[in-house]
């Protein structure tokens, strides 16, 4: 009973103290001050945020160290014994000052909040490039033979104000011993934000399918982007501009082509839970020659991090890919069900 006892007033000895404006005392550990609000742990209810204006008297036996209006940082044991006033124990000897006076306060060793707050937004205006490659491989034996593979590979050079992505991929399948799918494609496109919501973008994609009968085909497009939601876990981002498609055919009777047009784009993208995020995105490129020839390609996806790991992610997801005036009488739709191994690295 008497260790119960000497324990708690060990700990009653060494706990900071608040006083707030309505009388109430609670003891625990000074966190912080930062921003006008002191972050205070309690054994009962966790770390309190409460308005540094709602706190009347603050004493820390523990060294605490303090930052005042003036800049100057003094660090030791705190002491308040009249409202709006503390003294701090420094090592140069007693500095008094106003509570409302302490711009920011820090458990030594710990990190002044300011300065920290200061270098994160200094971080935050640094582009960053982040890289992605990733691989699937799909197949079936039986009743139909079906084997496929495709690559990928994306860089995004990303900062406050602009957005650089490069990409790459290619697909290839074959079913019954015949080929069905030989696509390969690469690109770049560039976003500026002159504001928090709206910007400007180019882009430039290149795309060669022997299967679709298409040698050569290159889109060239630029206009407006607009962010409709940007949150921390949801973030939906439309683009629309002007393109020009230029194709050329496998099939050397058949003359190539180019067709000026209109570039739309919607991008999605949630982090539902811990263990899981939705990524989607929809393209549509109707001519201006004839609306009804144009191209729309969709994509979701559900990426789910393989263990505790960062770097490997598993995606699942769907593939459609519509032309509405195909070459050499092919298939106007082409849909791929993926599972995709990807490496994300920084």
């Amino acid at each position: 009973m008497s260790i119960v006892v000497f324990s708690l007033a060990a700990i009653s000895v060494n706990a900071a103290t608040l006083v707030l404006v309505d009388g109430s005392r609670i003891e625990g550990n000074l966190k912080k001050i930062h921003n006008g609000v002191v972050y205070f742990e309690t054994g009962f209810a966790g770390v309190l945020e409460i308005p540094q204006s709602q706190v009347t008297t603050l004493s820390s036996p523990e060294p605490v160290a303090i930052r005042t209006e003036s800049g100057e940082v003094f660090q030791g044991p705190v002491v308040s014994t009249t409202p709006g006033q503390l003294t701090i124990e420094s090592s140069g000897g007693p500095v008094s000052t106003g509570l409302g006076s302490v711009t920011s306060s820090w458990e030594p060793g710990e990190q002044d909040p300011i300065v920290a707050e200061r270098e994160a937004f200094l971080e935050g205006q640094l582009r960053k490039w982040v890289y992605q490659a990733g691989v699937d491989i799909r197949g079936s034996d039986g009743n139909s033979d079906i084997f496929g593979a495709a690559l990928n590979a994306e860089a995004v050079l990303e900062g406050p104000a602009d957005r650089l992505i490069l990409y790459g991929s290619y697909r290839y399948q074959e079913t019954q011993g015949v080929r069905s799918e030989d696509e390969q494609k690469g690109g770049f496109k560039y976003t500026n934000f002159f504001s928090q919501k709206w910007g400007w973008y180019v882009r430039e994609e290149l795309e060669r399918d022997t299967f679709e009968g298409i040698d050569f085909r290159s889109t060239t497009a630029g206009g407006l982007t607009y962010r409709f939601i940007q949150e921390e876990r949801m973030s939906l981002e439309g683009s629309a501009g002007i393109s020009y498609r230029y194709e050329s055919y496998v099939d050397a009777n058949q003359d190539s082509d180019g067709f000026a047009g209109l570039d739309f784009r919607l991008d999605y993208g949630w982090q539902f839970a811990d263990w899981g995020q939705l990524t989607s995105f929809v393209t549509y490129n109707p001519t201006f020659e004839d609306f009804g020839n144009y191209l729309i390609e969709h994509e979701s996806g559900i990426n789910m991090p393989l263990g505790t790991s960062e770097s490997w992610v598993m995606r699942l997801g769907i593939n459609h890919q519509y032309n509405s005036e195909p070459s050499g009488g092919r298939e106007k739709l082409d849909t791929t069900y993926f599972a995709r191994l990807i490496l994300l690295w920084k």
